[in-house]
């Protein structure tokens, strides 16, 4: 499933095959299942969150949560897709872009890096996904060169911060502990669809500093809005 848009004030009237920007924007990610996309509008706030960051007002937004379904109801139809949005808040541009959903890797195998941002980690906008600029996808890349499918990033102390692409989360003994959130991108999974799935399993979440030792010692389970959540191992 491929296909492109753009939506709001700043469209001219005649759009033809937009590039998506690669630049430090307000992006998101998430799943369009039976036609539908999952959690829009949290989504929605999600970008609207990063432009104020950026000193931007972006009040035209949420009415483009309606076109933007009509649109994926017309493009998808029941399919399932994966929906990549990026604000430009500016120029007054919303791009969605429709991909196949991605598989997760099994097992998806994580190799211990140095989070590429630590100079920033008092940095509040890092929490906004993709004000950062895209550096997710060279370190990804990198890990895959080293042999693994994604990068578990870790802070100066040894700390763990998150993985290129996802929240981590490592379950011991009927507690599933995630990282202290400065520094890492804000997930929409952690807090819209984690606690319903650490109850289910008994899991009491706490945040605090986690070490690479009780990462080994323990489950490791990686999130975000698009994959969903998934266990992987260290190599």
């Amino acid at each position: 499933m491929n296909g492109r848009r753009r939506f709001g004030p700043g469209v001219p009237p005649i759009d033809s095959a937009p590039e998506l920007g690669s630049g430090a924007l307000p992006r998101t990610a998430l799943p369009v299942q039976g036609g539908l996309p999952r959690h829009l509008e949290a989504h929605l706030h999600r970008l609207e969150a990063g432009a104020a960051a950026m000193g931007e007002a972006v009040g035209w937004l949420p009415s483009m949560q309606e076109p933007l379904t009509d649109w994926l109801e017309a493009t998808t139809g029941s399919g399932e897709a994966a929906l990549r949005l990026i604000l430009d808040p500016r120029a007054g541009i919303l791009t969605a872009q429709l991909e196949p959903l991605p598989a997760v890797p099994r097992p998806c195998r994580l190799i211990p890096m140095r989070h590429p941002l630590e100079a920033r980690l008092g940095d509040p906008t890092t929490g906004h996904k993709g004000l950062s600029g895209p550096w997710g996808k060279a370190t990804l890349a990198e890990a895959q060169r080293k042999g693994g499918d994604d990068a578990l990033l870790l802070w100066r102390d040894g700390t763990l911060a998150e993985t290129a692409i996802a929240t981590v989360g490592i379950e011991a003994e009927g507690v599933l502990t995630l990282p202290l959130r400065q520094g890492r991108v804000a997930s929409l999974t952690e807090r819209l669809d984690l606690p319903d799935w650490a109850h289910a399993r008994g899991l009491r979440i706490e945040v605090k500093a986690v070490s690479l030792p009780s990462a080994r010692a323990g489950v490791i389970w990686c999130m975000n809005a698009l994959r969903g959540i998934w266990s992987a191992t260290l190599l």
